[in-house]
């Protein structure tokens, strides 16, 4: 019995949705704490990782909506392109989240303060409910 709620839990796309949410600002915020810069430049220009989330989500969200009847009878490519959107969505929360709490003063320091972990938090725990809700919903199906 346990088997089978532990392969219903792992063929949940929620259940990579929060995965691809966590490991996105997890890697992020590990990369700058290691000395990694927070946006790669050129010609001058600084292409933050807000940028990588967006194409993400754009891409895996394409994907999906052109091949929704292929996804629903391949689950495998169904959680994958959950994975993608999660990270694009947690890599564009982490960012918006970090632009929005510094307004003008863009500084480094700024980026481990606080009220920033907690909203990464936050929004980490909200993809969590949603894999929780999704597995319960399908429980009754």
């Amino acid at each position: 019995m346990a088997k089978i709620q532990r392969k219903k839990m792992i063929e949940q796309p929620s259940l990579y949705l929060l995965l691809g949410v966590a490991s996105a600002i997890i890697i992020a915020r590990l990369y700058v704490y290691l000395g990694g810069n927070l946006g790669l430049g050129y010609d001058g220009i600084k292409f933050h990782h807000i940028f990588l989330g967006i194409i993400l989500v754009i891409v895996s969200g394409i994907v999906f909506f052109a091949l929704d009847e292929q996804f629903r009878r391949n689950n495998t490519a169904m959680c994958i392109t959950a994975f993608a959107f999660g990270f694009g969505t947690g890599l564009i929360s982490d960012e918006a989240n970090f632009l929005i709490s510094i307004g003008q003063y863009y500084n480094l320091s700024n980026y481990y303060q606080p009220i920033n972990l907690y909203v990464d938090t936050a929004f980490v725990a909200f993809a969590f409910l949603l894999f929780v809700f999704s597995v319960f919903t399908r429980k009754r199906k």
